[in-house]
């Protein structure tokens, strides 16, 4: 790798992290915190009710999460875990892209969540689905649901070190 594109790499890097900071700030988060409270939060944010699934249709896929916002409510679907901690994750990553406005950045995602009915199944997996995450908006969506899995973490009535929970 050249320097040249070595030192874009970092940039991208560094902005990314920058952006989730700043995002991670903003949500002016409480201590004690639980996931149902950065939900509540993320849900005054965004204005709509966030419903939360886990689906089998998303096991043995690549895909860890999936949003689909809405004008009236938002869905988060993962797949099934028996890890709450893995669980948070794939459902903090959806929330920080929510928090960060990233379904505003494409009007053909809107136009394409509202006629969802009459697509295909693969046609809204590939479209809907997040599967890359060298991207500057995986990254830093992924960056900022590290910040909001550390609070959790800092709190008692959420699992935190792996020592914390197997002792």
């Amino acid at each position: 790798m050249t320097q040249a594109l070595r030192s874009l790499s970092i940039t991208k890097s560094e902005q990314a992290f920058r952006d989730a900071s700043k995002a991670f700030e903003s949500l002016n988060l409480s201590s004690g915190l639980t996931l149902k409270q950065i939900v509540s939060a993320v849900e005054e944010i965004r204005g709509r009710r966030i419903r939360i699934k886990a689906t089998d249709r998303l096991l043995d896929t690549a895909i860890c999460g999936l949003w689909v916002p809405g004008r009236r409510q938002e869905w988060v679907f993962h797949p099934p875990t028996p890890w709450e901690l893995q669980r948070q994750q794939f459902i903090l990553h959806e929330l920080a892209h929510m928090v960060l406005g990233h379904d505003a950045n494409s009007a053909a995602r809107v136009l394409l969540i509202e006629g969802l009915q009459s697509l295909s199944p693969e046609l809204v997996r590939r479209a809907l689905m997040r599967t890359e995450f060298r991207t500057v908006e995986e990254a830093t969506a992924e960056y900022l649901a590290d910040l909001m899995a550390e609070a959790l973490r800092g709190t008692p009535t959420e699992p935190g070190a792996f020592e914390e929970v197997f002792g």
